[in-house]
C-alpha cells in the first residue's frame, strides 16, 4: 500500500490539517468498520458468538504485535492503557523497604505516580532533572542509578512527550541489565511511528496505550513483559482470567496462574477495542513498519528545516538517533497560545506541551500538510 492509498483510508484529512498524532489520533476506514462489525455483532447476533470470535481475533493480534516489536507474542498482554501498564509493573516488582526507583522529572505522570505510589512499600523515587531546554540525558540517569546502591527499577519513555526526545534504549537497557536493574519504558509516544525491538533494547518492561500512534480508540494497549522477569513478578491485578483454563469457572484454581503474560488480563475482554486495533495494526502492517517509520521521520525532518527557516526555535533534537515524530518548538515573537489558536482557525490541529508548540505527523500526512502549518507562523 503506497502513502497515498494511506491516506484515503482517514477522509478526515480532506477537510482538516491533523498535526496532533501524540495526542489522540484519528482512525482509518478500516478500524471504523471493525468496530462496527462487532457493535452489529452484539445488536442482531449472538453476543456468546461475538465474544468467541473475539479469542480469534486476540491472538491474531498479539502475533502481529510481536512482529512489531521482536517479542514472542506470550509476553505481550492486553491493558486498557499506559496508566493501567505502569501501575501493573510498579505493583508487580517485588519490592523491599530501602529500594529506590529512577525517572525523569518531566515524565508524563503515567511514568511519575505509579512508582511514588510505593511509598508505603518503603520505596522512594528519585526524580532525575533535565536540562534547560527539557532534554533528558542518559548520563545524568545513570549517575543516578549509580549513586543509589539499591536502584531497583530505572523507568523512562523511549520518546519524550515535551521534546520528542528519542532516549537510547540500548545504553540504558545494557546498563540496567548490567546491574540487575528492572528497566521499565513507556513506549506510548512511539510504538506506531518508530521500530521497537525489545530484545535490542533491553527492555524488561514496556507498556502503551494505542490512541496515539497505533491510531486506534482509546480503551486498549499493551504490555510486554521478559519472561526472566515475569517469573519474578508478584500476582497482582487478579481475576477469573488470570488462570490457566479461565473459563472454567466453577472450578477455583488459583495455584494454576497463567504462566505468561495475559496473566494480567484480569477480566472480561475489550472486544471492540481488539477488533479496532487489530484492524489498524493489519493496516500498518500492510504500508510497512520500517516504510513507517522512515516516512514519520522523513515528515518530522521536514517540519524542523521549515520551523528554522521561518526563524522558530526548534527544542527538539538534532541528531538522527534521538529524533522521533515529534517536533517541537517556539516562536520567535508570538506566545503558544496565539499560535495554538491562529493554527486552529485555519484548520490545522497541532498541540502545546511542557512549553512548547508540539507538530507530530503521521505516515499519511504530506509535505504539504506541514508546509501549510509552516506558512501561517
Amino acid at each position: 500500500m503506497t502513502f497515498d492509498e494511506m491516506r484515503t483510508l482517514f477522509p478526515g484529512s480532506e477537510t482538516m490539517t491533523y498535526l496532533n498524532h501524540a495526542g489522540v489520533s484519528p482512525i482509518a476506514r478500516p478500524v471504523a468498520e471493525a468496530g462496527r462489525s462487532v457493535l452489529d455483532d452484539l445488536f442482531l447476533r449472538d453476543p456468546v458468538a461475538a465474544f468467541s470470535g473475539h479469542i480469534k481475533r486476540q491472538e491474531t493480534l498479539r502475533a502481529t504485535l510481536g512482529r512489531m516489536i521482536n517479542a514472542a507474542p506470550a509476553t505481550l498482554g492486553f491493558i486498557k492503557n499506559t496508566s493501567h501498564g505502569l501501575s501493573i509493573a510498579s505493583q508487580a516488582i517485588p519490592f523491599t523497604p530501602g529500594d529506590v526507583i529512577i525517572t525523569a522529572a518531566s515524565e508524563y505522570p503515567s511514568n511519575i505516580y505509579p512508582w511514588m505510589a510505593q511509598e508505603w512499600r518503603g520505596v522512594r523515587t528519585r526524580l532525575v532533572a533535565p536540562d534547560a531546554d527539557g532534554i533528558v540525558r542518559e548520563d545524568d540517569l545513570i549517575a543516578a542509578c549509580e549513586a543509589e546502591p539499591t536502584t531497583r527499577v530505572l523507568a523512562v519513555s523511549w520518546v519524550q512527550w515535551g521534546t520528542g526526545q528519542r532516549m537510547d534504549l540500548p545504553r540504558l537497557g545494557a546498563f540496567c541489565r548490567s546491574r540487575g536493574i528492572v528497566f521499565v519504558v513507556d513506549v506510548v509516544q512511539g510504538l506506531g511511528a518508530l521500530r521497537l525491538d525489545v530484545e535490542r533494547d533491553n527492555i524488561d518492561i514496556a507498556a502503551a496505550g494505542c490512541h496515539k500512534w497505533l491510531m486506534a480508540p482509546g480503551g486498549i494497549g499493551v504490555l510486554y513483559i521478559r519472561p526472566e522477569v515475569f517469573s519474578t513478578l508478584l500476582p497482582v491485578n487478579i481475576g477469573w482470567n488470570s488462570v490457566t483454563n479461565p473459563i472454567d469457572w466453577e472450578r477455583q484454581h488459583f495455584d494454576e496462574l497463567k504462566p505468561t503474560t495475559d496473566r494480567f488480563e484480569e477480566g472480561t475482554p475489550s472486544i471492540l477495542n481488539t477488533a479496532t486495533l487489530g484492524a489498524s495494526v493489519r493496516l500498518m502492517e500492510e504500508v510497512g513498519f520500517d516504510r513507517i517509520e522512515q516516512r514519520v521521520l522523513h515528515l518530522a525532518d521536514h517540519a524542523r528545516t521549515g520551523l528554522t527557516r521561518q526563524g522558530c526555535r526548534v527544542l527538539s533534537p538534532q541528531a538522527p538517533e534521538a529524533c522521533s515524530g515529534i517536533v517541537a518548538f517556539r516562536h520567535p515573537s508570538r506566545d503558544n497560545s496565539e499560535v495554538l489558536a491562529h493554527l486552529g482557525d485555519n484548520g490545522v490541529t497541532v498541540a502545546v506541551r511542557c512549553g512548547n508548540v508540539r507538530i507530530s505527523p503521521h505516515a499519511y500526512n504530506t509535505e504539504s500538510d506541514i508546509d501549510k502549518a509552516i506558512a501561517l507562523l
